[in-house]
């Protein structure tokens, strides 16, 4: 098909292993009848020469590129990466734990191109493990609010940020997004100050205030998510030092003040 709307998905692997080959696999399955032109970004962050080879082995519906870093990089400077490589109308962003709908129709409104042109960034719903609605639509906290939601995680609460749907979102979790390619270049991609953590709501406000919009996609992916910042102190570090950044940036500032 001459006019079918071309897809690049970049998927980074720090060690993920067979999490990798299994979200493959379940992204091989969904696309088989999707009408799309694919292509996966694979960046392998630590060297994995055993799932290269295995990955190599197999044969994909999609064309499969691997990026291999001499050093690992954080979130943003990967997916920005791996987009200089980019060549489709659509670039995805997506994790290892992401797996996919076995249906075909979750794929028709990217064939179709679906979203009117000030949609710059579109994105599937996201379930648990469990089949519960996960909080990857969010509204943007404050240092108040976060100093709110420590201490009635201390009495034993468990607050959340989650927006009821994506109207009253301020952002979106970088598990899944979807940007248009046009979009994510003049945004000039992840903000790689941002090691790890808050690089997505970064992206989301700057979309925003730059006259784009974000809309849901239809469907559900399953996000088997493993969160490390309240496992691991140096993902509560990276967590901390990155909100303290997003808090003093101009992009907050600027959203704080025109849309809240």
């Amino acid at each position: 098909m001459s006019n079918q709307v071309a897809v690049d998905f970049s998927l980074v692997s720090h060690g993920h292993g067979d999490l990798v080959r299994q979200s493959l696999a379940s992204l091989a399955e969904s696309l088989q009848h999707s009408h799309l032109k694919t292509r996966v970004l694979l960046t392998l962050n630590l060297p994995e020469p055993e799932l290269e080879a295995q990955l190599h082995a197999q044969k994909w519906p999609f064309e499969l590129t691997f990026l291999r870093n001499a050093q690992p990089l954080g979130f943003g400077a990967n997916h920005n990466q791996a987009f200089r490589a980019s060549q489709a109308q659509w670039f995805g962003v997506i994790n290892p734990d992401v797996f996919w709908p076995q249906d075909s129709w979750f794929w028709q409104p990217l064939a179709q191109d679906a979203w009117p042109s000030h949609v710059g960034l579109v994105c599937p719903e996201q379930l648990g493990a469990n089949g519960q609605r996960q909080d990857y639509a969010r509204r943007l906290i404050t240092p108040i609010q976060l100093l709110r939601r420590v201490a009635l995680r201390f009495v034993g609460v468990a607050p959340s940020a989650q927006a009821m749907d994506l109207a009253q979102a301020d952002w979106v979790n970088g598990a899944c997004m979807f940007f248009k390619t046009e979009v994510f270049e003049n945004l000039q991609g992840f903000d790689e100050r941002f090691f790890m953590y808050c690089e997505d709501t970064d992206i989301c406000l700057r979309l925003q205030l730059a006259g784009w919009s974000i809309a849901p996609m239809g469907g559900a992916v399953v996000h088997d998510a493993q969160r490390n910042t309240g496992r691991k102190w140096r993902h509560l570090a990276w967590h901390v030092q990155s909100l303290w950044r997003l808090w003093w940036s101009a992009p907050y500032r600027q959203f704080n003040s025109r849309y809240r």
